[in-house]
This record gives structure tokens, sequence and C-alpha cells, in this order.
């Protein structure tokens, strides 16, 4: 997170009566199946901001972590694994041949102070790429961040300048590295490692729709 300054459904298994109907070839009447629920409403947006009602990224606690996609508010690409408009793709060549990482990305303030707050979880070769309004010492902290990420600072040319590992989740020290960089890329705690992420490495970045 960018510091301040960056069913179980029971399934009511009624058992099915098997006593045998009155009458010479009568049938029981059968009930009609229920209907579905409608699908639950999703609230207009055009901000991630209105996807949160009066939380914000300094409140102590979490709230809800929808975004703002195609005006509405939804759960997030890297949560749920779907690709969206406005998600993007990372790409670069590690150890075994190419790679490809989808992200979510962030470039408003609000945006940037709440990156990954409040998420679960995150699915596989997915992530977060934060860009920053100017290059500098970029420091980042992990305010209501629930699980542990690697922060991967990425010069203007996207090159790989250096990563802090393994942050520590609902921590409150800024993390970063000396060298001013322009972007940020968060990843699940060892998944830099896992992918062959290293200092220098060239990152591609590829826009979908919506950016």
């Amino acid at each position: 997170m960018k510091f301040a300054f960056g069913l179980l459904i029971l399934l009511g298994c009624s058992e099915t009566s098997r006593a045998q109907p009155s009458g010479f070839g009568s049938q029981a009447p059968q009930s009609a199946a229920p209907a579905a629920p409608p699908p639950a409403a999703q609230t207009p947006c055009q901000t991630d901001a209105e996807c949160t009602g009066k939380w914000t990224p300094m409140a102590d606690g979490c709230g809800s972590i929808e975004r703002c996609s195609e005006g509405a508010c939804k759960a997030p690409a890297a949560s749920t694994g779907e690709v969206a408009p406005g998600t993007a793709i990372v790409k670069f060549d590690g150890p075994t041949g190419e790679v490809s990482v989808n992200v979510e990305v962030v470039r408003s303030g609000f945006e940037t102070s709440r990156g990954l707050m409040c998420r679960p979880s995150m699915k596989p070769d997915w992530g977060m790429v934060f860009f920053l309004g100017q290059t500098q010492v970029q420091r980042f902290w992990m305010k209501n961040t629930l699980i542990p990420l690697d922060m991967v600072f990425i010069r203007e040319d996207w090159t790989v300048a250096g990563l802090v590992s393994d942050v520590p989740p609902l921590t409150l020290e800024g993390r970063g590295i000396p060298e001013p960089t322009r972007y940020v890329l968060e990843l699940s705690a060892g998944q830099a490692r896992r992918l062959g992420l290293v200092a220098g490495t060239r990152l591609r970045y590829f826009a979908r729709t919506g950016f």
C-alpha cells in the first residue's frame, strides 16, 4: 500500500417421501422449483472511492474491497482472477522463458493510498501496478493490508531497480529502496522469487481497454 506520504450452502437435504400415493394411478402433485434469487444490484460508480462508502485508507480497519469497473462497483480482478477492462499485463523474460502477470492498475491518490488493503487473498500470477505521480524515493506501508507482499520498485524505463520481499501484513513501517522510481508492482509474497524477478529485469507493460 502506498505510504500516506505510500456456503457452506446447507443443502437442506430433506428426505424425499417414499409413501405410495393414495388411489390407483394417482400421482402426487409436484411443487414448482423455487425461483433463483435475482443477482445483487451493483452500485453505479465513476471512481473507486464511491465503492467504499465512508471508509478511507486512513481508517483503522477494513471496508469494501470492490473497485469501480465499467461503471459499477465489482469484486476486484486480482481477487476473482477475471480479466476486466482497466487491467493490464506485465511481461518479462524469466529464467525459463517469457513470464506474464495480470495486474490491476492504480493511478489516483485514493487508489494509490488504498492499494491492496483489505484483500483476504490474491490469485496466483496476479498483482497490482502503481502509476505514481513522479519519479522519487517511494515508501509503502502495510496498513489494513491482510496478506504479505513482495514490492517491486521500477524505474521510468520499466527496469527493476530493487525489491522488498515478504513484507508482513498490518505493519506501519514505510518500505522502499534508496533509488528514485516511477512505478511499483505488488505481488503475493514469494511470487517475485518464484517468477524470477530480480534487480535489472526489464518489464514490458501492455494496457487493456480502459487505459
